[in-house]
């Protein structure tokens, strides 16, 4: 596969996912307004760049959003909510900051790759 066709992959299998709901914990809450602020910036522009308005390279800071996003995957998994409702929406937040992780990746890799000469 081309990086091109990575980073489309990725960015269909986020797109069909559906945000997981509100958590009741104050701690699991306060993780939800990270992955949100992070969920939009990087959805936005991967919207962008997958259809064509945008090039990869034009993200801004795009190493630290791969960093930001493995940090909150990291967080995550030091939660450990005790209401068996929220203790499934960790579940889902996996799926989902999981997705969002591939998806930075691949942005990140589709913009390394921009510019270079085609492969032979």
């Amino acid at each position: 596969m081309t990086e091109r066709s990575e980073f489309g992959a990725a960015f269909e299998a986020f797109r069909g996912l559906s945000y997981p709901d509100y958590p009741r914990t104050e701690e699991l809450r306060d993780w939800n307004s990270f992955l949100l602020e992070l969920d939009g910036h990087i959805a936005g522009y991967a919207s962008r760049v997958h259809d064509g308005r945008l090039g990869a390279r034009e993200v801004p800071e795009l190493d630290s959003l791969v960093l930001e996003v493995a940090s909150l995957r990291r967080d995550l998994e030091e939660i450990h909510p005790e209401h068996d409702e929220d203790a499934g929406l960790v579940t889902e937040y996996r799926v989902y900051t999981t997705a969002l992780e591939r998806l930075v990746q691949e942005l990140a890799s589709l913009a390394r790759h921009e510019g270079e000469p085609p492969k032979r």
